[in-house]
């Protein structure tokens, strides 16, 4: 007889066992042959379901895990990493700055010793996204132009024109973003504006314009940031038109550097020719994007 302290699992195992030996007993002393069958095919089935039940994982173990609440700081930031370490049946959840763990004992200790390697406070740390757009532009043409005229009884007179010019332009502007926040957490800061939009399909809509920067730092042992970064630098251009601009990257910085995002190259050139005249012009722009973390 099992006892009362005993967990379920445990019962079933006992009376299952008991179960079978019972079989086996009263299939010895049956002299039917078709009952003998039947009694060995229920015995076979028995001890296949105690087979089963015994290797399926986290049953032996269930009744072994507790529930453990530790104060942490960086609890969200914890969660999805420690879940994977922990044995079937074990989960974990942050709440308010504390770490509500369930698990068994040893798996526990293997987390503490874990966790006791851990910063409990991450750090803080400042973000730096700059932005340096320089562009350039440059036309020329030649215009030409021939009159005359003719009087009688006097030579032709004839006049011609040329005018060559040029003209080049060049413009700077630099954007630079900042932000504070706790390493493993992420922050942004933007700003926006909202351009009616008309002549499509659906008449006139609404476009959100954003400018600003996303980013999730993580401090690493070593001292360096792994930088999850994301920019978008939207802006009207003219009449029904949008400019859009957005980057995205994951980057491994040494805090205290500037270091390259990438960066953005735009060349356009044209040409008009007409009866004496010849116009060109080129158009550059390049936009390069640099970060850097400091800790605080």
């Amino acid at each position: 007889m099992v006892g009362a302290s005993a967990s379920p699992w445990q019962d079933f195992i006992a009376t299952t066992l008991l179960a079978s030996r019972c079989g086996q007993r009263y299939c010895r002393e049956s002299r039917n042959p078709a009952t003998t069958d039947l009694c060995e095919d229920t015995m076979r089935l028995c001890l296949t379901l105690l087979v089963i039940m015994l290797t399926l994982p986290g049953l032996s173990s269930a009744d072994d895990m507790s529930i453990h609440v530790l104060e942490r700081p960086d609890a969200p930031a914890l969660a999805p990493v420690i879940e994977p370490l922990l044995p079937a049946g074990g989960s974990v959840r942050a709440y308010r700055g504390k770490l509500i763990v369930r698990t068994t004992e040893a798996s526990m200790q293997e987390l503490q010793s874990v966790l006791g390697g851990l910063k409990a406070t991450p750090s803080t740390l400042i973000v730096h996204l700059r932005r340096q757009q320089g562009s350039s532009s440059q036309q020329g043409g030649i215009d030409s132009s021939v009159g005359g005229r003719i009087e009688s009884g006097q030579a032709p007179v004839i006049q011609g024109e040329v005018r060559i010019g040029q003209q080049s332009q060049q413009q700077q502007r630099e954007d630079h973003y900042q932000i504070r926040t706790l390493s493993g957490y992420p922050a942004n800061v933007s700003q926006g504006t909202l351009v009616a939009l008309s002549g499509g399909y659906y008449g006139t809509t609404f476009a959100q314009l954003d400018q600003g920067i996303q980013v999730t730092p993580q401090l690493t042992p070593d001292g360096s940031v792994v930088l999850q970064i994301s920019q978008r630098f939207d802006q009207p251009a003219s009449h029904n038109i949008a400019r859009t601009q957005h980057s995205a990257t994951t980057l491994r910085v040494t805090p205290g550097r500037w270091q390259p995002m990438g960066s953005i190259t735009v060349t356009q050139s044209g040409s008009r020719q007409s009866i004496g005249g010849y116009q060109s012009g080129q158009r550059s722009m390049t936009l390069p994007l640099e970060v850097m973390v400091e800790q605080e």
